[in-house]
């Protein structure tokens, strides 16, 4: 190549990163503020309410230039396994906290592919990417965070699904058919439940909705007893892991089951609950006020979308 050949091809290659930048900055809304997360969790819990909130800024997590950009209410909810495979991974990012009443008023709906949250803003250089599955696969992807080898990927993505169809209710709700904190807190005597292995349930069957739950969670015990390690697959957490850790993590909150390890005899879980909470970057995320705060359900499990303390997560109007 001559000179000139490489001063034109360096030219090309500008302009293409200048056209790239500039259709991202385009695609994200541009005047959004830096926020502070003690802040923001003061006004959410003056608030105390999800439907009365009206913040819209940026949350920045991690050391260095932020890597993603998350988009999401102020919740846990369906961004909850995506914080913490950020968290995990210790990748810089932002997160993009939309109150409900922005997200309704300000037209921020629009400019969401699917009109839903989660969303990844400018994944790629060009386009926002949807849907909570796509997001977290990709992520896990991206962080190594998806196993290490072909087979490894294999056997993660697996638990993954198995995670989203009962633990995740196929995404449809934290608390449903498949799994329900609700139901195993009120479970008075676990001695009498059927604690058939998931394995042998067919789909059409007359369990309880905590028989479902449990059957689920001994799914994961037993899996942990054959991985020969701390994790799921592999010696490191994976998505897989960090999906089954923020569910354990709400289970065992004090206004749940605490004693969840005891009353349903699921020791290795408890012993994975306690490793993952303990990991440096976790157990941050965990203390910190960028973690958004959990919500109540009532008895029957559905979401009251009003904001309770939790463990490391106390109510800040208080304070």
């Amino acid at each position: 190549l001559t000179l000139s050949d490489m001063a034109v091809a360096m030219r090309t290659v500008l302009l293409l990163f200048f056209f790239i930048v500039m259709r991202c900055e385009a695609l994200l809304p541009s005047t959004l503020p830096i926020v502070d997360a003690e802040t923001v969790a003061r006004g959410l819990w003056e608030r105390r309410d999800l439907y009365k909130t009206n913040v819209h800024g940026i949350l920045a997590r991690g050391e260095g230039n932020p890597k993603f950009r998350l988009a999401y209410l102020p919740c846990r909810n369906r961004g909850e396994i995506i914080r913490v495979m950020l968290e995990e991974a210790r990748c810089p990012y932002e997160l993009e906290v939309v109150g409900f009443e922005n997200w309704r008023d300000d037209a921020v709906k629009a400019t969401t592919p699917h009109g839903k949250l989660p969303v990844l803003r400018c994944y790629d250089g060009d386009t926002d990417l949807g849907q909570e599955g796509a997001i977290t696969r990709y992520l896990a992807r991206q962080l190594g965070l998806a196993g290490r080898t072909p087979a490894e990927e294999a056997a993660v993505d697996s638990l993954y699904c198995f995670w989203f169809a009962t633990l995740r209710n196929q995404g449809i709700s934290h608390d449903g058919p498949e799994f329900s904190i609700a139901a195993l807190r009120d479970v008075e005597d676990a001695g009498v439940l059927a604690r058939p292995r998931y394995k042998d349930v067919f789909r059409l069957n007359t369990l309880s909705r905590a028989e479902r739950s449990l059957a689920a969670l001994a799914f994961f015990e037993e899996t942990l007893a054959g991985s020969g390690g701390d994790f799921l697959v592999g010696d490191s957490p994976t998505v897989a892991d960090c999906g089954l850790f923020y569910v354990l993590y709400e289970l065992a909150e004090e206004d749940n089951v605490p004693r969840f390890v005891e009353k349903f005899n699921l020791p290795r879980l408890g012993a994975f609950l306690d490793a993952m909470a303990a990991r440096p970057q976790i157990r941050a995320y965990l203390e910190s006020p960028s973690r958004m705060p959990r919500y109540a359900r009532d008895a029957s499990g559905s979401s009251t979308y009003l904001y309770v303390p939790g463990r490391l997560s106390p109510d800040l109007s208080q304070a």
